[in-house]
């Protein structure tokens, strides 16, 4: 692991060892005075592998905040005792009753678990979130700053704590068209945004973009083909200002356990913005080959 990965892994467990307990939430709540979100409530969904004894990192932030009205959990086939963990841990901590857990009795892989997860959520707009991170409250607060949610429009974190900042890209929308430029001025490779995660978006845009990912068997670079396949449908992302999570990166971690796969699917996508290729047949297909967990 490289220095900044081990110096980053510190930092995380000192968040998770402090402002990460119970009544450190709390009082990040309280100072945060949340404003009645109205009509306006969201959903986060999240793909679980495995990880059910440390659920509760993700949780604490999201169930006490009124502007998240549902949590959508849907394991992955985990191990008996990581289910019976997340299962124990939900009922502890889901006072109000938001979670719903769903259960694959077959491991899907994350790619197609993630889809199936976002299907499974009732409102129309949610954030899709890792089960090993943790949305940091200004998040939120830039998400129900936004007048109006665009469909077309994926809203992205500015900064993944405390790994990966991609506040230099707040400003315009990411096109395609944009990302191609990007590209191949090497900025992307720089932050890494496309690999970056855990974003807001439009339930039924994610649905009928994402369709062909529902599919696909691999769950290698599961983001990064995502990104690439929204971008290629004229859609487009955008970094918020001051809006930022936890990013967690361990051995269990999905990148790490695909590292070297997923550098080449990230720099394969990078070369193809670089020939300004978008998502077609052809690169649909050779996806059937890359690796499963």
């Amino acid at each position: 692991m490289k220095i900044s990965q081990k110096m980053g892994s510190r930092i995380t467990r000192l968040y998770d060892a402090t402002l990460c307990r119970p009544i450190s939430v709390q009082r990040q709540a309280a100072a945060g005075r949340i404003a009645d979100p109205g009509e306006r409530k969201i959903s986060v969904a999240i793909a679980h592998y495995n990880r059910g004894s440390r659920i509760h990192l993700p949780l604490r932030n999201i169930l006490a905040d009124p502007r998240v009205s549902e949590v959508v959990i849907m394991d992955d086939a985990s191990r008996p005792e990581e289910y019976e963990a997340l299962c124990q841990n939900v009922k502890r901590l889901d006072a109000q009753k938001k979670v719903r857990l769903i259960r694959n009795e077959i491991n899907q892989g994350a790619m197609r678990t993630k889809y199936a997860c976002v299907g499974a959520v009732s409102n129309d707009w949610l954030i899709l979130l890792d089960s090993d991170n943790t949305i940091f409250q200004n998040y939120l607060h830039a998400v129900f700053q936004i007048p109006q949610w665009d469909p077309q429009v994926t809203y992205c974190p500015g900064w993944a704590f405390p790994y990966f900042s991609f506040r230099s890209l707040v400003g315009p929308d990411l096109t395609f068209d944009r990302c191609v430029e990007l590209s191949r001025e090497r900025v992307l490779h720089r932050v890494f945004l496309m690999n970056d995660g855990n974003y807001f978006f439009n339930r039924k845009a994610y649905l009928e973009t994402l369709r062909p990912l529902g599919g696909v068997g691999n769950d290698v670079a599961d983001v990064i083909v995502a990104n690439y396949l929204w971008l290629s449908a004229g859609n487009c992302l955008r970094v918020l200002e001051d809006a930022a999570y936890c990013h967690r990166i361990d051995p269990s971690s999905f990148w790490m356990r695909t590292k070297d796969e997923s550098r080449l699917r990230l720099m394969s996508i990078y070369e193809r913005l670089d020939q300004n290729l978008r998502w077609d047949k052809e690169f649909a297909l050779r996806l059937a080959d890359a690796v499963v967990r």
